[in-house]
């Protein structure tokens, strides 16, 4: 039984070691019920008039009111029920980061749906296999682009009955196609579903219990076909409590809505956004969320690995671009920031006079004002999950004086780990409440809980193939340090041997190589019966081609610069003082920039932008075997696939370099 006093009591030690106020946090806990619908009902009832989300179109915010919301997703869930949905019906949702995905989210669960959500840049056999996968039988699609996927296989998925869009834009040809329904034609019918039928929405809603799925979150597929992870309302209810209570949320909270709704960390902030009734922000296009980002001032934001990364790469090219003044300032500051983080992170009971002055110095001349330029101003906190970030990350997060917290977690049980009121750079902090985390005698990190995954849909031994005695295995690799905090080094399947015996993460090394302004993304590979390591590089393209600018040295193409010699010179740089912070046995003995970014569409990237190691290592065998036959050069052909459909093959010479 959900029991949300018990939950309280579990969370309240971390709750009295927080630096903030934890009144909210303990008032909303103890009004939280066990289902999205059910707080949704009690936020529009307490507070109407209060601001629940907000979206910029044409360069202004449109707000919403929880009372306004509550009627926007009563109408969709009407509909849907006027169509013939049922309870325990499949819906998927594919589009980005707006309003209306939460309120088709909010509408299918209220109708007692389970939502299945599909990343933006799903391609058609994807859609094809988690539709038909799922029993899906109505889908929600933004605006023309999305619909035309399921147009493109419309005959293999039988089981879809309309789909609704909610972005008209270039809809006018299709208007006539009995498939496709506007969302507000949707919503009217819903209305006259409620005339004709007063009560019913109440009643359903009644009806939900936490155990009822909420959501079905698919894998990436790296290990085979995607699996339909079974989520249910209780899971992310509690996920929300156990997580905020790192850092509790205060009662005039916003957050930015970036992350793809698809994925479970974003289904856990929409949990925190009914649970805590914060505000939720809607950037206006993805190539504005930075803007929209200093607009805003969120308190809360989570952006993966490398969107925080991005936003260290920024810094670091604009005060390139500035004068020798400007960077002597911004080196000296960030230099005094970094010594005041050591002393905050080494847990002293007082800074010294000299350096909180020094300090205070800095952040007036420099460190607040890249903090105002990043839209950082007023976040206390910053979350990454998904993939490690790499400790030089997360300490110049802290010498610029914001905070970040890692969250570690399997979209099976979420979330596992977190850091709070003491942050360590290269662990992702302790277990949660109410979570257990082990280290297995193979060193895997092993975890369970009250509450996890429902299950693979479908897909019972898969299902008992995660579990032993209990335990979910997670398939990374990992320790608890001294302070009990969880340090993730890779995949189980990934840790790589040396020819000394030992064992190494290319994550680790990855990570501090994408520090650089200049490498976007890395591959390490190596092995026992290799003398050192090949790293396969791709350059960030709008750095290295500014920094190719400045220093005037032509090119035409991404292939063209990432082949450059003085490029190469250039990541080399990096790629030696990587190395002089590595054991002697782990460092890159050569490295090629690769002639283009690792992709998604072309399977070499998850949907989350994980590397695929295995599919990388079999596309660049090539590569690989030249780099240690100690080749110079080699012709790399590689097929791409088109965002029109195509396919072609693209050959390229290839410089490989032995690094000094």
């Amino acid at each position: 039984m959900f029991d949300p006093k018990s939950l309280l009591e579990e969370c309240e030690p971390q709750l009295r070691k927080s630096e903030l106020s934890g009144e909210y946090y303990r008032s909303r806990v103890l009004r939280i019920q066990d289902t999205f619908p059910k707080i949704l009902i009690d936020n529009a009832k307490t507070h109407p008039g209060r601001l629940s989300m907000r979206k910029k179109d044409f360069g202004i915010w449109n707000t919403f009111t929880w009372a306004e919301v509550l009627e926007k997703i009563r109408a969709i869930s009407l509909g849907l029920v006027s169509l013939g949905l049922k309870r325990e019906d499949k819906v998927c949702i594919i589009g980005d980061n707006d309003p209306e995905w939460y309120w088709a989210e909010l509408a299918v669960h209220c109708a007692g749906g389970v939502v299945v959500g599909f990343y933006i840049d799903a391609m058609p056999s994807d859609i094809e296999f988690i539709a038909n996968n799922s029993d899906t039988v109505y889908v929600f699609a933004k605006d023309q682009e999305q619909v035309d996927k399921f147009l493109d296989v419309k005959e293999k998925i039988p089981e879809i009955r309309r789909i609704i869009y909610w972005d008209d834009k270039g809809m006018g040809a299709y208007r006539r196609d009995p498939w496709l329904l506007e969302i507000e034609e949707l919503m009217e019918a819903g209305r006259g579903f409620e005339k004709a039928n007063p009560g019913f929405f109440e009643a359903s809603v009644a009806e939900g219990k936490g155990s009822d799925l909420a959501a079905l979150c698919y894998t990436s597929g790296t290990t085979g076909l995607p699996k339909g992870v079974m989520i249910t309302h209780e899971y992310l209810v509690k996920a929300t409590i156990r997580l905020t209570v790192m850092n509790p949320p205060q009662e005039t909270d916003e957050f930015l809505s970036f992350v793809p709704p698809a994925w479970i960390a974003e289904q856990i902030m929409m949990a925190m956004w009914l649970a805590f009734s914060v505000t939720a922000n809607f950037p206006e296009e993805p190539e504005t969320v930075m803007e929209n980002i200093r607009e805003i001032g969120p308190s809360s934001l989570l952006l993966g690995p490398m969107q925080w990364l991005g936003l260290v790469s920024q810094v670091q090219m604009k005060i390139f671009e500035t004068g020798v003044l400007r960077r002597l300032l911004y080196q000296a500051c960030l230099a005094i920031g970094y010594r005041y983080a050591d002393f905050k992170l080494e847990r002293r009971s007082a800074v010294p006079w000299h350096w909180r002055l020094l300090n205070s110095l800095a952040n007036g001349l420099c460190l607040m004002h890249i903090r105002d330029a990043l839209g950082l101003s007023k976040t206390r906190a910053g979350i990454t999950g998904g993939s490690a970030l790499g400790p030089d990350v997360f300490r110049w997060f802290l010498a610029i004086g914001v905070k970040i917290s890692d969250a570690y977690g399997l979209t099976e049980i979420n979330p596992l780990t977190s850091h709070g009121e003491v942050v360590k750079p290269g662990t992702s902090g302790r277990p949660v409440p109410g979570v257990e985390v082990r280290i297995s005698e193979s060193g895997e990190i092993m975890a369970r809980s009250d509450v996890m995954f429902a299950g693979y849909y479908k897909n019972p031994e898969a299902t008992a193939g995660m579990l032993e005695d209990g335990w979910i295995k997670t398939g990374d690799c990992g320790t608890l340090d001294e302070d009990g905090h969880l340090i993730v080094y890779d995949r189980m399947k990934d840790m790589l041997p040396l020819r000394t015996g030992a064992k190494y993460s290319p994550s680790y090394i990855q990570n501090r190589l994408r520090f650089s302004p200049y490498i976007k993304d890395a591959m390490i590979i190596g092995g026992e019966d290799r003398d050192f390591l090949f790293g396969i590089v791709t350059i960030d393209f709008d750095n290295v081609g500014k920094w190719a600018e400045k220093n005037r040295i032509s090119y035409t193409t991404f292939v063209d610069l990432s082949q450059k010699e003085e490029v190469y010179r250039l990541i080399e740089r990096d790629v030696v003082q990587v190395n002089r912070t590595l054991p002697e046995d782990a460092r890159l003995g050569r490295f090629t920039n690769l002639h283009k970014e690792f992709d998604a569409d072309e399977g070499e990237l998850t949907k989350t932008r994980k590397i695929r190691r295995a599919f990388l290592m079999e596309r660049y065998g090539h590569l690989i075997n030249a780099a240690y036959e100690n080749r110079e050069r080699v012709i790399v052909e590689a097929q791409v696939k088109y965002r029109d459909g195509r396919e072609g093959t693209v050959k390229t010479d290839l410089k490989i370099r032995t690094v000094a």
